[in-house]
């Protein structure tokens, strides 16, 4: 894809089947990576890598720990071009168990650290720049007993409908929403639900995370040149808006 080359992303999550998929695609680019993810490095995966990476272990959901990579990342990498956020957590949890405190705690996670990322970023980021969020279906459609998470990412959808006016024309924000994706934040949802699930699907099947990464690339790329303020459903035709 084209102007992709020689680019500098910065991607959270990067340690999750999403966030893995997207950095081996970016890989063929040879850019260069800024890694965040809250788990400890996988130093095997990281040097598999032909481009060069810098890994930080963060919780970008403490606007503390954001403030410290930030500094960080700045010494390093001046001027970014790509700002991918795939980190979140989806849970399932029952209404009757939802207390104001796990509320808070999905929330925070799946739309503020998205916020604290972009507003802390905002002025690295190159003319021409890109971010992409990654929303969900249940953003769109609702989802029974993950209330909380569903909420958050019909959060992020508004929020980056909103950047793309604001931090238009220098910077282009669009989102991706997968549907029922082969990665560990399946392991959420009980196996009769998945099956039922993965029935409705009119492709009958589970999406893989480099069929997520590769809408990524394209939302990053110059063929994706004029598109702001988008959402792509990635579901297998589960959801069809």
């Amino acid at each position: 894809m084209k102007g992709l080359h020689h680019k500098t992303v910065l991607m959270t999550g990067a340690l999750g089947g999403i966030g893995r998929a997207t950095i081996q695609a970016f890989d063929d680019y040879a850019v260069q990576m800024i890694l965040i993810d809250v788990v400890a490095p996988d130093q095997q995966f990281l040097d598999s890598l032909k481009s060069r990476s810098v890994y930080f272990q963060a919780d970008i959901a403490q606007p503390q720990q954001v403030e410290q990579v930030y500094e960080q990342i700045l010494k390093q990498f001046p001027q970014i071009d790509f700002l991918i956020h795939a980190a979140g957590v989806y849970q399932h949890i029952e209404l009757d168990d939802l207390d104001m405190q796990t509320w808070n705690q999905q929330i925070n996670l799946n739309l503020n650290a998205n916020y604290y990322l972009i507003h802390r970023f905002k002025d690295a980021l190159t003319q021409d720049s890109a971010i992409v969020n990654l929303a969900s279906i249940a953003g769109h459609q609702g989802s029974i007993a993950h209330t909380a998470y569903a909420t958050a990412k019909g959060g992020v959808v508004a929020l980056s409908k909103s950047l793309a006016i604001e931090l238009a024309p220098k910077t282009r924000v669009n989102t991706v929403s997968p549907g029922l994706i082969d990665t560990r934040m399946m392991q959420g949802m009980t196996a009769e639900k998945r099956l039922a699930m993965t029935q409705a699907t009119p492709l009958q099947r589970l999406g893989q995370p480099r069929e997520i990464a590769d809408v990524i690339l394209f939302l990053c790329s110059q063929s994706a040149s004029f598109m702001t303020g988008e959402n792509i459903h990635v579901n297998g035709g589960l959801y069809r808006h």
